[in-house]
C-alpha cells in the first residue's frame, strides 16, 4: 500500500535528485568561461610578477595597469588595502570595499569580474572588455525554470489527489440528500483510497440498515394486521353474543399481539445494541436444562462457562427450543459441550421436513418464512433472527445443517469465558 505520506516524500526526493542535476549541469557550464580566464591562485601570482611594487608611485602603478591592460586585453582596476583605488583602465568598473572583501567571481551592472588577491594585500579587479551580458540573464532564467519544473511537475499529482477528494466530496453530499446508493470510485492504493473504501463500506451498511428498518416496518404492518382484525371481530362478537369461546379466542389474539410487539421491540433493540447492558458467567448447561425442562426435554453434555448477559442467553435457548416445537415437533436432541476449536457449543435437533438449501441462510433473517408454509405455522418469523442477533452480540454465531435421517440441527457457538 503506497501511503499518501511516502508519495510526499518521494516527490520531495524527486524534486531534490532534479535541483542537483540541474544545479550541476548549471555551475558546469557557467564555469566554463571562468577557466578560460584564470584560476583564482595562477593569475594573481602572474599578476603580482606584472604590476608595480606596492612602494611605486602612482605614475608607475599607473603605467604598470596600462602595460597589463594592452598586453591581455583585459579592463583592470587596482586597490590598495583600505580599498582605494590604485590605477585603473578607463572602462574598468568600480566596486565598493565591502565587495573586494571576498575574492573570486562578482556580477556587476557591467558584466561579470575576476577579484583577484595580492600578496602585498592590494586587490585587482579584471573584467573582459566585451562581456556576456546574458550571464545575469542566466543567472535569472535557471531558477525560475526550476521553479517552473518543478510546478509542471508537482500539479497533475496534486490535481490527482484533489480530484479525488472531490468525487469523495460529491458522493458524501449525494449520500446526505438522500441517495443511499452512492458509491465513489476507490482509485490507488493509498488513504484517499482507503477514505473511499470506508465511505462506500459506511454507505453501503447504512443502505442495508433502512432497508432493514423499511422491511421490519412493512413486516410489522403486516403481522399487526392480523391479530388487530380478530381482535375486532371479536369484540364484535362478544356485544352480540358474548361467550367463553369468543372471550378465549379475544385474549389468545391479545397475547399474540402482546408476544408480536415484544419480540419486535426485542429485535430492535438487539439491532441498535453496542455492547451488553449485563455481563456475568453463565454455565450454558445448566440455562439450556432449566429452559428445556418447560419443554418437557433433557439436555446431555458438559458444563460450559460462558460469558454473557444470562436473561438474552435464556431467550436464546427459548427461541431455538420453540422452533423445534413448532417445525420439527419438539427437540429430540439438546447438547452442551466445546468443540475443536475452542468454543462452547448448543445444539438443538429436531425430526422436522428440514430447510431447502437455498432458505438455509434466509431463515435467519426477520419475518422471513419459507415458501408454502401457510398460515397453518404459527409465528412470526423473528424467532431465529433473535437468536443469531443474541448469539453475534455474544461474539458468537448459529449455523445450520440437515441431517442425514432427516429433520434439522441447529448449532450455537459462544466464546468461552476465560
Amino acid at each position: 500500500m503506497r501511503r499518501l505520506h511516502v508519495q510526499f516524500y518521494l516527490a520531495i526526493l524527486a524534486s531534490l535528485v532534479v535541483f542537483m542535476i540541474a544545479s550541476g549541469i548549471f555551475w558546469t557550464l557557467s564555469g566554463n568561461w571562468r577557466e578560460e580566464a584564470w584560476r583564482s591562485d595562477a593569475a594573481a601570482q602572474l599578476a603580482q610578477g606584472l604590476l608595480a611594487p606596492a612602494s611605486a608611485s602612482a605614475v608607475q602603478q599607473q603605467q604598470a595597469v596600462d602595460d597589463l591592460h594592452e598586453r591581455v586585453g583585459v579592463n583592470l582596476v587596482l586597490y590598495d588595502r583600505e580599498g582605494r583605488v590604485l590605477a585603473a583602465t578607463a572602462d574598468a568598473p568600480r566596486l565598493s570595499p565591502r565587495r573586494l572583501s571576498r575574492h573570486g567571481w562578482r556580477l556587476t551592472r557591467s558584466g561579470p569580474v575576476w577579484v583577484l588577491p595580492l600578496d602585498d594585500g592590494r586587490r585587482l579587479v579584471v573584467q573582459h572588455p566585451h562581456p556576456d551580458r546574458r550571464a545575469g540573464l542566466h543567472l535569472f532564467i535557471l531558477p525560475v525554470s526550476i521553479v517552473l519544473a518543478f510546478a509542471l511537475g508537482a500539479y497533475p499529482i496534486a490535481r490527482r489527489l484533489t480530484r479525488r477528494l472531490e468525487r469523495l466530496q460529491s458522493g458524501v453530499e449525494q449520500l446526505g440528500r438522500g441517495d443511499l446508493a452512492t458509491r465513489v470510485a476507490v482509485e490507488g492504493r493509498d488513504e484517499v483510497a482507503a477514505l473511499a473504501r470506508s465511505f462506500n463500506q459506511s454507505a453501503e451498511r447504512i443502505e442495508e440498515l433502512v432497508r432493514a428498518h423499511k422491511l421490519l416496518l412493512a413486516n410489522c404492518s403486516h403481522e399487526l394486521r392480523t391479530p388487530l382484525a380478530r381482535i375486532r371481530l371479536g369484540i364484535e362478537r362478544l356485544a352480540s353474543s358474548p361467550d367463553a369461546a369468543t372471550r378465549d379466542e379475544l385474549a389468545r389474539s391479545i397475547a399474540e399481539l402482546d408476544t408480536l410487539i415484544e419480540e419486535m421491540l426485542l429485535a430492535s433493540r438487539l439491532d441498535a445494541l453496542e455492547t451488553l447492558e449485563r455481563s456475568e458467567d453463565v454455565d450454558l448447561l445448566a440455562l439450556a436444562a432449566e429452559e428445556a425442562a418447560h419443554f418437557d426435554r433433557s439436555v446431555e453434555g458438559q458444563p460450559a462457562i460462558v460469558r454473557g448477559d444470562p436473561g438474552l442467553l435464556r431467550r436464546m435457548i427459548r427461541n431455538l427450543l420453540d422452533n423445534a416445537q413448532r417445525h420439527g415437533g419438539g427437540a429430540t436432541r439438546i447438547h452442551v459441550g466445546t468443540s475443536t476449536a475452542g468454543a462452547a457449543e448448543l445444539v438443538v435437533e429436531d425430526h422436522g421436513h428440514g430447510v431447502p438449501e437455498a432458505d438455509r441462510e434466509r431463515i435467519f433473517e426477520a419475518f422471513y418464512r419459507a415458501a408454502g408454509a401457510g398460515t397453518s405455522v404459527r409465528g412470526f418469523g423473528l424467532g431465529l433472527a433473535i437468536v443469531r442477533q443474541i448469539a453475534r452480540a455474544h461474539d458468537g454465531d448459529i449455523s445450520y445443517a440437515p441431517l442425514e435421517s432427516g429433520g434439522s440441527r441447529f448449532t450455537v457457538s459462544l466464546e468461552i469465558a476465560t
